[in-house]
Order: structure tokens, then C-alpha cells, then sequence
């Protein structure tokens, strides 16, 4: 879980029940975004990446959405390996 509002690994921990979700989240009032891990993740010369693609929804029905040309990628700066996580 990781706090809409921070950035740089501010914030983020780790859950393996759901439950435990539930149970935090009556006690804070900050929106967090729950992700899943990914096991075996895609490697760019053995580094973690991410892609940031913006994309403004003006309308539902029909649906009309435009991408932005200048997204960008994101890369660890460490190999990543799978024995040290």
C-alpha cells in the first residue's frame, strides 16, 4: 500500500491479508492505492522499470480520451534480483 500524497517511498508497507486493510483503514483518513506485487516483473538490462502514460477522459458516453505524446519511463538504479527482495 502506498499513500496517493507522498512520493520517494514515503509511506509505503507491505500487507499479505486482506483484512488487514480493512482494519487500517478505519483508523487513517488519507487515501492509499493498494497494488499487487508482481513476481516475476518485465527488465530493461536487469533494472525495474515503470511507465508514466497521462491520459485525459473528457466523456463516458461515448468514450473520447486523449493521450499525451510525452509520457516517460521511470528505471531503478540497482539490477534487480529476485533473491534479495
Amino acid at each position: 500500500m502506498k499513500p496517493v500524497s507522498k512520493s520517494q517511498g514515503k509511506g509505503i508497507f507491505l500487507i499479505n491479508k486482506l483484512s488487514s486493510v480493512s482494519d487500517w483503514a478505519e483508523q487513517e483518513g488519507e487515501p492509499y492505492i493498494v497494488q499487487r506485487y508482481i513476481k516475476n516483473p518485465l527488465l530493461v538490462g536487469s533494472k525495474k522499470f515503470d511507465l508514466r502514460l497521462y491520459v485525459l477522459t473528457t466523456s463516458y458516453k461515448p468514450l473520447t480520451a486523449y493521450l499525451y505524446r510525452e509520457g516517460f519511463a521511470r528505471f531503478t538504479t540497482q539490477r534487480y534480483d529476485e533473491h534479495d527482495i
